[in-house]
């Protein structure tokens, strides 16, 4: 158990670093706060960038199925999807040994990994 929940807490870790190095030091800083994450949204120049709800420019041009993606997958969604994960993880950590007596949350802990299945150091035993 304890390798899947390092290798989970890593990869928590590092698409948290990812965000962080997209918003920069201030809107961390800020969220940090209590304010929230700015959220990605259509450019009000052009129908072809990405904006933030702070005005600020993200992406010059995408194609509109790119941008859609792209907003729909915004660094405040994937900071909630991080705190979810680590709300489930820190769960099945402090079960311990119990989590036998509780195995939809092993199963649960196994498809949170599996969405990292191309890293290096996944290990097949853990697919769910």
């Amino acid at each position: 158990m304890d390798d899947l929940v390092e290798f989970l807490r890593a990869r928590l870790d590092e698409d948290f670093e990812a965000v962080r190095v997209v918003l920069g030091v201030g809107v961390m800083a800020a969220m940090q706060d209590g304010k929230p994450v700015p959220r990605w949204v259509p450019s009000p120049k052009n129908a072809a960038g990405v904006w933030d709800t702070d005005r600020q420019p993200r992406v010059k041009f995408a194609w509109p199925r790119e941008r859609d993606h792209i907003i729909r997958h915004d660094p405040a969604r994937v900071l909630a999807e991080v705190e979810a994960k680590r709300v489930l993880l820190n769960e099945f950590e402090r079960c311990g040994p119990k989590t036998q007596g509780y195995p939809g949350l092993r199963f649960a802990m196994q498809v949170v990994a599996a969405v990292y299945a191309d890293h290096p150091d996944y290990r097949e035993e853990w697919r769910p």
